[in-house]
């Protein structure tokens, strides 16, 4: 099914809706529930060490990146969690004290430079996905798909690593989900039309126009802990390359300056400046720490401010008349991500109420460092509650979310008083299939103006 966090929170499905990537679709697997497994919401399920979860279909079109994972989502530890984490998550960890909503990765990613399939690009091509913790189910699952005529060459094994998750059936096992992400159709808008059209089709129930993928629970028929054979946890794709954007901070300076010039120019002051600091490791530093970590992916970094996440105590809030500008480095441009945006949060409900991507950027730094060839690596955008058409502004909504208004002039005080976090995602270094090296990028940075008094 496609999923689409921002309605699961605005409609009270979950808590929060984990700082989702506004404007980059999601998918998760619906999961048929075996008896006595209490989970309540369709894309959520626990299993057992035996089983396995099989995706079979065709992978989405065109798009700058698409991948699938699995996550753990409630975690049970042997020792009790810290008091000041038991706040109620998803499922609510059914009140037991050792239990952690954790959301977190388990592993790399089958994404768009790493999937196995058939023909001239990874897109609308036939695939196979098995979820699996156990080398025998893995096993036995492939020679059933090899018997049916599936080519191996489709075949993707993604290990959930039994070391790490309490598998099992009932009260005391932890939660799983499977999540797929996608992102920036290509080919204009029909491209666009057609990957929101593969979206929508994932919720069909019409057999005349069935899902692009079906899914399939996988479980023998008599559990054997004796025949488990368990995959140790796989090797993960190694971050950086060893270079940096480190030459690009004198011109990072050189921007900030000019942007401080021109709206002083014009009446504002600088209320305040904000750096930018890493946040959401990788999903096993989270599982160890007894952490949050709010559906964290490997092919990626965030970086950010005004978050726990962000690892600061920034206070951001915005009036009317008050506004930011955001400014670094485009990691597409640098050749160190696929793709880059940026989201602007309500931090309480970790909701993104805007998103701009690196497509947006183009250009958005040339008036600070005309004629430089550098600006053309470089950003700087405009964030405010009132754009007014202007140009590389980013204008924050709520969108009619029922559960946090914060649109239009009855508002006012709401959107004043909305505690705001910012983060970028810099996705799928090309020379790595994986998520760039936090000390290879450069972190943007982010000015607050206000009235000169």
């Amino acid at each position: 099914m496609s999923l689409d966090m921002w309605e699961q929170y605005c409609s009270g499905v979950t808590s929060n809706a984990s700082y989702n990537n506004k404007g980059a679709p999601y998918l998760a697997a619906v999961v048929p529930h075996l008896p006595g497994d209490p989970t309540i919401v369709p894309y959520t399920y626990q299993l057992r060490a035996d089983e396995a979860i099989v995706f079979i279909g065709i992978t989405p079109p065109p798009e700058t990146y698409f991948s699938y994972q699995p996550y753990l989502l409630n975690k049970h530890y042997a020792q009790p969690v810290p008091a000041d984490l038991l706040t109620q998550p998803i499922q609510g960890c059914w009140g037991d004290p050792h239990c952690l909503d954790v959301g977190t990765s388990l592993g790399d990613t089958v994404n768009v430079a790493t999937i196995k399939t058939i023909g001239p690009d990874p897109y609308s091509a036939p695939m196979v996905l098995i979820f699996t913790p156990d080398q025998g189910t893995d096993a036995r699952v492939r020679s059933a798909l090899r018997k049916a005529g599936y080519p191996p060459s489709i075949f993707n094994t993604i290990v959930i690593p039994s070391s790490l998750a309490n598998l099992g059936i009932g009260q005391g096992h932890d939660l799983l989900m499977i999540l797929g992400r996608n992102a920036q159709w290509l080919n204009g808008a029909d491209g666009e039309a057609a990957g929101l059209a593969y979206m929508d089709s994932l919720n069909s129930t019409d057999p005349a126009n069935p899902s692009p993928v079906s899914v399939f629970r996988v479980t023998p028929n008599v559990f054997s802990a004796e025949n488990l054979h368990p995959f140790p946890a796989p090797p993960l794709r190694i971050r950086g390359t060893g270079k940096t954007e480190m030459d690009l901070l004198d011109k990072l300076e050189k921007v900030r300056v000019e942007i401080i010039r021109h709206y002083t120019d014009r009446g504002y002051a600088v209320a305040a400046e904000y750096i930018s600091s890493p946040g959401s490791y990788d999903g096993y530093d989270f599982i160890q720490q007894m952490k949050r970590a709010y559906l964290d992916c490997r092919d990626t970094i965030y970086i950010g401010s005004g978050a726990k996440v962000f690892h600061d105590d920034y206070d951001i809030k915005l009036s009317d008349d008050e506004f930011l500008v955001i400014y670094g480095v485009n990691q597409t441009a640098t050749g160190k991500a696929s793709y880059i945006n940026l989201n602007a949060y309500a931090d309480q409900a970790k909701l993104a109420i805007g998103s701009v991507f690196d497509t947006d950027f183009v250009h958005s730094a040339d008036a600070y460092l005309p004629g430089d060839p550098a600006a053309s690596l470089l950003f700087a955008y405009k964030i405010s509650w009132q754009c007014n058409g202007e140009p590389f502004c980013l204008q924050m909504s709520s969108g009619g979310c029922a559960r946090l208004q914060l649109d239009g002039p009855e508002h006012v005080d709401d959107r004043k008083n909305t505690q705001l976090s910012f983060g970028t995602r810099s996705y799928l270094e090309p020379a790595t299939e994986i998520g760039p090296a936090f000390t290879e990028v450069v972190y943007q940075r982010m000015i607050k103006f206000a009235l000169q008094p």
